[in-house]
């Protein structure tokens, strides 16, 4: 779609518009504009420059520093001595200057551009919309990216109605539509063999229902299963391998951090049995009567008070509030936060504070 908004530059009859892309994350936002720069410079390499700026990347997204990045990335070098207004009619010279050029100015993550960084914080989105006002003929678009669908609501109304009603969505990835992306990308990055068609479904299974269809973080697993794979010399990347994974990729830090002190004893109980039963089955998910098994022996296990079904539905519900676990529908459990290689009793005792009773 991008490719058709931006049809003019190729004509070679470019005007100035006003684009969103707006989707959750790992969903090919920005890639989406450096394949659109790459396809518009193939008819005339070199007549057409991106320049791209992400707001989260600086070390503060103040107009000055936006506009001293701007102007650097068109070629110009800012001075400390100008103000932030100075700059922007600098950056707005320096594309006059360099007429023969069209160019596409991407601002991503820019919700960061909002509240109090609004209207009154610099005129960025302001000056940005209105680049043909200020004598600016060769910029073809402005592209604002960002994760929150409500996020041009948090600009002051005259930024807001510059944005104009051209916006792209970038939905979240469903689980074929993983499986085909990460079938393919597998298939450029391992050798024939080392990756089933099984290890990529549970991947995907695992993208969509904890990682909130993250590409990008389901390549990076995937990239680290690999790397455990070759660190333990297997031909091949296993279930195992996948794991380990997608534990060290999730937030185990919720089990060593002082939270876990503030679950009672029912949660941790909840908790241990959870972790056990992924372990047990080698998998991310469990089955809510794989709790209640596993319950039943931690309890036994540990001299525990047996918990009713209505005691551990309500502990694994503060458990999901608290980030530790994800329910899927009413059948799965996804664990969030665990340790693959922490001993069970180890985990038992930091969890419990308490060893495993003698038969």
């Amino acid at each position: 779609m991008l490719q058709s908004i931006f049809s003019d530059v190729r004509a070679g009859l470019p005007y100035f518009k006003v684009v969103q892309l707006i989707g959750p994350k790992g969903t090919g936002k920005t890639t989406s504009t450096h394949l659109l720069l790459r396809y518009l410079s193939s008819a005339s390499p070199g007549s057409v420059a991106h320049v791209y700026l992400n707001l989260r990347a600086l070390s503060e997204p103040s107009p000055w520093v936006i506009y001293s990045q701007l102007i650097t990335r068109v070629g110009g070098r800012p001075s400390r001595n100008l103000s932030a207004g100075e700059l922007f009619e600098k950056f707005v010279s320096l594309l006059q200057r360099d007429a023969n050029r069209t160019y596409v100015v991407t601002v991503d993550e820019a919700e960061q551009l909002t509240g109090y960084r609004s209207i009154h914080g610099g005129q960025i989105v302001y000056n940005l919309t209105r680049l043909p006002e200020f004598g600016v003929e060769n910029v073809s678009g402005v592209i604002f990216i960002s994760r929150e669908e409500d996020w041009a609501s948090h600009l002051a109304p005259e930024e807001r109605s510059s944005l104009g009603a051209l916006i792209v969505r970038y939905p979240a990835y469903t689980r074929d539509q993983l499986v085909d992306i990460l079938l393919f990308r597998s298939g450029e990055a391992f050798v024939p063999g080392a990756l089933s068609g099984a290890i990529i479904e549970y991947l995907a299974e695992v993208t969509e229902a904890v990682f909130e269809s993250d590409l990008r973080r389901a390549l990076d697993v995937l990239l680290l299963a690999g790397q455990i794979a070759d660190s333990e010399k297997a031909g091949k990347v296993s279930i195992e391998h996948l794991n380990k994974a997608i534990a060290q990729s999730l937030r185990e830090r919720y089990l060593f951090s002082h939270s876990v002190d503030q679950l009672g004893t029912a949660e941790k109980v909840v908790l241990l049995a959870v972790l056990l039963a992924s372990r047990q089955l080698n998998q991310s998910f469990v089955a809510m009567r794989d709790v209640y098994k596993q319950v039943a022996l931690v309890c036994e296990n540990y001299g525990m008070k047996s918990l009713s079904q209505r005691e551990q539905e309500e502990a694994l519900q503060r458990l999901a509030d608290e980030g530790y676990i994800q329910f899927r529908g009413p059948l799965k459990i996804y664990v969030t936060a665990f340790p693959s290689t922490m001993d069970p009793s180890m985990l038992a005792e930091r969890l419990l504070g308490a060893r495993r009773q003698r038969a």
